[in-house]
C-alpha cells in the first residue's frame, strides 16, 4: 500500500508547485523494480567507437529553438548510433510558431547520463587488464632473475 501524499498550488500566476510527502511511500528494492539485468558488453570497445567532437548549434537556422551559441562538446551522433543506439536520445523543444501558436521541433543526441554506466564498466574492464599486467611483469622480472 503506497502512502504518499502530494500538496498542489497553483498560484494567480500559472505557476504549479507539487510538494510530496514520501515518509509514508512505498520502498521498492532494486531486484523487484528491474529485471533482464546483465553486465554490458565490451564497454571499452563501445567507447572506441564513440567520436569526440566540437560543435555549436545552428542558431541562424533555427533561432525559434533558442539554442545556446556557446560551443559544445559531445559526440558524432553516428558513431553514438554504432555504439550502443540506446544511449540516444530524442529530444522535443516547443517554440513560438506566431501569435498563439506552438511548434514542436525534435531531435536527437547522446544521452550523457547513459553514457555514465558504460565509462565506468570501461574503467574497471581496464583496471583487471592493469592489474593483470602488472602480476604478468612481476613474473617475468622474476623468471628473469
Amino acid at each position: 500500500m503506497i502512502f504518499s501524499k502530494t500538496l498542489k498550488l497553483s498560484l494567480v500566476l500559472g505557476l504549479t508547485l507539487h510538494f510530496t510527502c514520501d515518509s509514508f511511500a512505498q520502498q521498492i528494492n532494486e531486484s523487484d523494480l528491474k529485471t533482464d539485468v546483465f553486465n554490458i558488453e565490451a564497454p571499452v570497445q563501445k567507447l572506441m567507437l564513440l567520436e569526440p567532437i566540437v560543435y555549436r548549434y545552428n542558431t541562424e537556422k533555427y533561432p525559434k529553438l533558442k539554442l545556446s551559441e556557446a560551443q559544445q562538446f559531445g559526440f558524432s551522433l553516428q558513431s553514438a548510433a554504432s555504439a550502443a543506439p540506446s544511449l540516444i536520445k530524442t529530444h522535443y523543444k516547443s517554440f513560438s510558431n506566431g501569435k498563439n501558436s506552438l511548434g514542436t521541433a525534435r531531435y536527437r543526441e547522446l544521452d550523457p547520463g547513459k553514457l555514465i554506466p558504460v565509462m565506468v564498466a570501461a574503467i574497471q574492464e581496464q583496471q583487471q587488464t592493469i592489474e593483470s599486467l602488472k602480476k604478468e611483469i612481476a613474473l617475468l622480472k622474476k623468471a628473469k632473475e
